[in-house]
């Protein structure tokens, strides 16, 4: 029998300590990135780490300089488990912080240092706070994060409650419309502002559902007369209280109740199980149910309101980190639920249009393509929309959707999506000095008169292109003539259009229609000379086979040609002295997506470096200490 009890105490005690960083992450993060230390460092170790010359200001700043002489080795951290940056949003408050392992309680509070500690009712824990981060441990496990309450919720709350208390609206305003609160003001001594503030830990706990909590009980009257302070004063009161509340019900939730992101997300869980150097997660659903910014929405169309944010569940970013021999790639997964999937699906259905390779020159140091088909999509759109829409009883609902039926009917689809098929490219082609004219104003306070100046300089201006393909010549062409007709800054000179000064009042932009395509740009040997294509130096084909396989979507970045690019009397010796360094450190970045499936869009970026060290890892560290080195 004592070995059965012996045997299930050491259980108990395994399972406390077998608890990950992972399983403390509160289930309101909507985005967390996870690094695996252990896998990034079989690639450059913790010894490796230290040496590098950027590393000394980092731990410098961990330690405080207190502990002169520390490396990252002695903070205590516990690098055999991974560390989780996290940022989440409820209904009432923001959370954000990350979670990590410890190895030496008492090494990481070398790096803590000025973090007190607190008293706390969760049982097996530790409460430390410096200002307003709060520490959290729970055996070989630390979370550090910040609670922030909603500025509305704040409002709300601090402005009822400063009315029921007997006090003058906050918002009043004098006879020259400033805002006064002369009225609300009454001084109090300092004990009893403090009496006001302060708030014991059994109010605390019981303010889980705080709305409901008589307002007596919060903000008991700490004298006879109820305005002891100015409503900022008592609002500041109302935001510290709420974070308590909030920060407690997180720490209930995550150390009592064990309800984490882990445990309450499938996909999240599953994610973690991924054996890459890091993963990513966004959950883009929640972020729309939980933002601001729809209030006014909400509130005026609830149902509607409720119907798009079913529309939206299941939206969520997943993505997978990898450290290879001379690349790093991170694989990306958009998921997303039947009614918006039939939609993307449609994007899919339509074929490349394979003139717009002519125009992508091979010296082009960043270039994107995107094709989709518009018709289609759009056509699927008003089948998953117009019956949501139909279900409001509500006359402005009604009135849109009779306005879009209109439009459906009456505008013409053709030409339309005619004059956008739906393939598109742009290109950056380094940068150009232009010669600028700007006009100068002076104002003369004595004879309240306005002088102009007009000044000449130099700007530095990205060469840039953008087009798209068009069975609609004519249209654009009409805009044109009829521009061209109200100004004669806009001149047709056959191969291109002209409009001069267009850009920084000095700067012409060019506009060419031809071959299936309309190109906006301001690369003036692009209009003159290149108007039909680049010929010969248009991207190869091997690059052109990248750009038809990319899928919908396509991104090419080298960064050693973007520095080359730039001119080298932009900056200045010491600037240089980096770009020179870095040049055979640079390296070629891609984004690929995949075939848009019902419930998931894959895509792929992928950085390739230039050197070949063999070791991903280590080439980004050495890219990182030679900025650094150089810039200091």
């Amino acid at each position: 029998m004592k070995l059965f009890k012996s045997l299930i105490l050491s259980l108990i005690v395994v399972t406390a300590w077998s608890q990950n960083s992972e399983d403390f992450i509160p289930k309101d993060a909507v985005s967390v990135f996870s690094i695996n230390n252990v896998a990034i460092l079989q690639k450059v170790s913790l010894d490796e780490l230290v040496k590098y010359e950027f590393m000394a200001e980092l731990q410098s700043e961990l330690f405080d300089g207190s502990t002169s002489g520390k490396t990252l080795k002695d903070s205590g951290i516990d690098f055999n488990q991974k560390l989780n940056v996290f940022y989440g949003k409820g209904d009432q408050y923001e959370v954000s912080g990350f979670t990590f392992g410890i190895s030496d309680k008492s090494k990481l509070f070398d790096v803590f240092d000025d973090f007190d500690k607190q008293e706390q009712s969760i049982e097996g824990t530790e409460f430390y706070s410096s200002f307003q981060n709060h520490l959290v441990i729970k055996g070989n496990i630390a979370v550090l994060m910040r609670v922030e309450p909603l500025e509305s919720t704040v409002n709300e709350y601090a402005d009822s409650a400063w009315v029921a208390r007997g006090n003058v609206y906050p918002y009043s305003y004098d006879e020259y419309n400033e805002y006064d609160d002369s009225e609300d003001i009454d001084v109090a001594d300092e004990e009893a502002v403090l009496q006001e503030v302060e708030f014991d830990a059994d109010l605390i706990d019981s303010l889980v559902n705080i709305e409901s909590t008589p307002l007596d009980e919060v903000f008991p009257t700490a004298t006879e007369n109820p305005n002891i302070k100015n409503f900022n004063e008592f609002k500041d009161s109302v935001l510290v209280m709420y974070q308590l509340v909030f920060l407690n019900q997180i720490c209930t939730e995550l150390f009592e109740n064990k309800i984490n992101l882990k445990s309450s997300d499938k996909i999240f869980a599953e994610q973690l199980t991924h054996k890459t150097e890091g993963i990513f997660y966004l959950d883009n659903s929640r972020n729309l149910k939980n933002t601001q910014s729809f209030w006014y929405f909400q509130s005026v169309f609830p149902n509607l309101y409720n119907e798009i944010n079913e529309l939206y569940s299941g939206n969520i970013i997943r993505g997978d980190l990898f450290f290879n021999e001379n690349s790093i790639d991170l694989k990306l997964e958009a998921n997303y639920g039947d009614a918006l999937g039939s939609i993307y699906e449609q994007l899919n259905s339509t074929k490349f249009d394979k003139t717009i390779l002519k125009y992508i020159n091979e010296n082009s140091a960043a270039y994107f393509t995107y094709n989709v088909n518009l018709r289609e999509a759009y056509e699927q759109s008003l089948k998953v929309v117009i019956p949501i829409l139909e279900k409001q009883k509500d006359p402005r609902v009604s009135s849109t959707l009779l306005t879009l039926e209109l439009l459906n009917d009456f505008v013409n689809k053709d030409a339309l999506f005619g004059t956008y098929k739906g393939t598109m490219f742009g290109t950056f082609n380094g940068i150009k000095k232009v010669k600028t004219r700007r006009i100068d104003y002076q104002y003369d306070e004595e004879t309240f008169e306005y002088t102009e100046t007009e000044i000449e300089g130099e700007e530095d201006m990205p060469l840039f292109a953008f087009g798209i393909s068009t069975d609609r010549a004519d249209i654009p062409e009409k805009i044109l003539k009829h521009i061209s007709g109200l100004t004669s800054l806009l001149k047709n000179h056959g191969k291109y259009w002209e409009f001069e000064n267009a850009l920084l009042e000095s700067v012409p932009l060019y506009f060419i229609n031809k071959n299936g395509l309309f190109i906006v740009t301001n690369d003036e040997d692009l209009a003159m000379n290149h108007s039909e294509g680049f010929g010969f130096n248009a991207i190869s084909g091997k690059e052109a086979k990248k750009i038809k396989k990319g899928g919908f979507v396509y991104a090419h970045v080298d960064w050693g040609k973007m520095i080359d690019k730039f001119p080298r009397e932009m900056f200045k010796p010491k600037q240089l002295d980096v770009i020179d360094a870095i040049r055979n450190k640079t390296g070629v970045m891609e984004l690929k997506s995949g075939k848009m499936h019902k419930n998931k869009t894959n895509f792929d970026i992928i950085y390739s470096m230039n050197e070949k060290t063999g070791n991903s890892a280590k080439h980004i560290l050495d890219l990182i200490n030679s900025i650094y080195v150089l810039s200091k």
